[in-house]
């Protein structure tokens, strides 16, 4: 009895190291997009990065007896679920990030992207009735301005909100629909954990959301496949592999033990990671504005962590 609490603290803090190698991850895909929007168009992208992940994840299902009783399980029981996560989770989000990656710049598609927080914890509140405390609110609320004195004047890669002030409007929303996406992947997707394993419920969604796609398999595609330079696999590969298969793993674990909003907060990790990497790989300054903003976020994420195990988290209950 003893030795449970210790036990369940080591691997909370597990969960969040792994968080944070995620955004490590995730905060590369961005450079990733915008190297191979030079020969994709937006459908096949989407369509190279999740097919061969699709295929490794149905072949994986079926191979493995607990899970291909697991799949067939939640398939049956909650069909309209596993379709909504396919269609905003892999085809929404991913489709209209890559065509506003057409028009604004890496670090300006990793700011819209941190929205998905503040989306989820209005989400949360209204449709998973997360009771969220007020200091993981404040903590998400702090994250966020750390976040924009990193965008607005850390000047690491991302420069003055780089590319967003220049860009069309209309690009500029389009982006913004792939967190309100992101927001509704990860709340359904909570509810569906209660009833099935991550990978299952990863996997699942990987292999609906790439079926629309299939319609972008043609000539011109394989053609393009073609045309890569060896840095253009290596961007793939890292999308498909990192990115999806290893990352949506990671995010659904973190889902199936952590509060929603609790998770999501880390995603205000992905812009600074990005000035971050930048920096080591192109050599860009570190400024004294990103050192005081990334504190910031950091404060804010501690903020929006703690207290987690003295409150229940309703999601974690069985659905009615």
């Amino acid at each position: 009895m003893t030795s449970d609490p210790p036990r369940g603290r080591d691997q909370g803090l597990m969960m969040r190291l792994a968080l944070v190698l995620l955004f490590v991850i995730w905060s590369n895909a961005f450079t990733a997009i915008k190297y191979l929007r030079e020969c994709l168009d937006p459908m096949q992208l989407v369509l190279a990065r999740f097919l061969p992940a699709a295929v490794f994840c149905l072949v994986y299902l079926l191979a493995v007896p607990r899970l291909r009783k697991e799949s067939a399980m939640i398939l049956r029981k909650a069909p309209a679920g596993l379709v909504a996560m396919g269609l905003t989770g892999v085809a929404g989000y991913n489709f209209f990030l890559y065509i506003g990656q057409s028009e604004i710049k890496p670090g300006a598609a990793a700011l819209l992207t941190t929205l998905s927080p503040l989306f989820t914890l209005l989400g949360a509140i209204v449709f998973l009735r997360e009771r969220v405390p007020f200091r993981r609110t404040l903590g998400i609320l702090i994250a966020f301005a750390g976040l924009y004195i990193v965008v607005a004047w850390g000047k690491v890669g991302l420069g003055r909100v780089t590319g967003i002030s220049h860009a069309e409007l209309r690009y500029v929303l389009i982006t913004a629909l792939a967190p309100l996406c992101w927001t509704i992947y990860t709340i359904v997707g909570k509810n569906l954990l209660a009833k099935t394993s991550a990978v299952t419920v990863t996997y699942l969604t990987i292999i609906i959301g790439t079926l629309p796609f299939l319609a972008a398999a043609g000539r011109p595609f394989f053609d393009a496949l073609a045309s890569f330079s060896p840095m253009h696999w290596i961007a793939l590969a890292h999308l498909t592999v990192l990115c999806t298969l290893v990352g949506f793993w990671i995010w659904f674990a973190a889902l199936k033990s952590m509060p929603a909003t609790s998770v999501a907060s880390f995603v205000y990790l992905n812009p600074p990671f990005a000035a971050l990497f930048g920096s080591l790989f192109f050599h860009e300054t570190i400024t004294g504005f990103f050192i005081i903003g990334a504190a910031v976020v950091l404060l804010g994420l501690y903020l929006a962590q703690s207290n987690q195990g003295k409150i229940p988290d309703a999601t974690t209950q069985e659905p009615q």
